[in-house]
């Protein structure tokens, strides 16, 4: 029988039941909706192959340090983030050291808590996610987009708002949240010059601790993913000084 998932659910994975139920406990008396699963120990199960049920808006996930170090976390992320790119992700460890959680985060976790943490900050950073997330729904969404602005579209690239999907000349492009919401950002800005600082606030958002390298990477995983012979001259032009504008292709 399928489990009924709630609608703007957090899906929370967990292997330890006593912190999974405070986890639990306090989500709820925030006024989320959770589904909560035990954490398997077979490292191929840890997350969900593919999308969660479409109402689930964020994955919380303890790594245990049974379950191996962070290294084995990251190959853990990234694979899962090649099957969804749209879903955003919170990760939980017991143990990581600054590199670690820079890794990580580049590597396709939105947020990274390492222990000891409170509760009132993991509820705080799961709202912080879904206040800045591109698919959150129910009590927390952003107001309702007009039906004019839901598509946003550069030559041959549009991007979604709606069904947080980008597709280049009809190919869907396999996108991280974060990249997703860093071309969102370009695209509501065509030729205008933006400042690492500028991408940092809008897309990382103003919990973000680490430095504005982050920018640099992830423009260059744009360059690489909408790299086309449809879209010439490049895209994205370093602006020396400042940071990046994305132009309009030619006609």
């Amino acid at each position: 029988m399928a489990v009924s998932v709630p609608p703007s659910a957090v899906l929370l994975l967990a292997d330890d039941p006593l912190q999974r139920s405070e986890l639990v406990r306090a989500l709820l008396n925030n006024g989320l909706q959770v589904l909560q699963r035990p954490l398997s120990r077979r490292g191929r199960q840890h997350l969900p192959a593919g999308r969660p049920d479409p109402n689930v808006m964020l994955l919380v996930l303890h790594w245990p340090s049974a379950a191996g170090d962070p290294e084995m976390a990251l190959i853990l992320v990234k694979r899962w983030r090649r099957s969804d790119g749209i879903t955003p992700l919170l990760l939980l460890l017991d143990q990581a050291d600054e590199d670690q959680r820079a890794c990580l985060l580049d590597g396709g976790a939105d947020d990274v808590l390492v222990q000891p943490f409170g509760l009132r900050e993991c509820v705080a950073r799961c709202r912080a996610i879904l206040r800045r997330s591109p698919s959150t729904g129910g009590a927390l969404a952003p107001p309702p987009l007009d039906p004019g602005d839901a598509v946003l579209q550069l030559g041959a690239i549009q991007l979604d708002r709606r069904q947080c999907r980008v597709t280049l000349a009809g190919e869907e492009v396999a996108l991280t949240p974060r990249e997703f919401r860093l071309l969102e950002c370009f695209m509501q800005h065509p030729g205008q010059a933006l400042s690492r600082e500028q991408l940092i606030a809008q897309v990382w958002g103003p919990d973000y601790t680490g430095d504005n390298k982050s920018v640099d990477v992830h423009v260059l995983w744009l360059r690489r993913k909408l790299a086309s012979p449809l879209l010439k001259p490049q895209l994205f032009i370093t602006v020396r000084g400042v940071g990046y504008r994305l132009d309009p292709p030619l006609p």
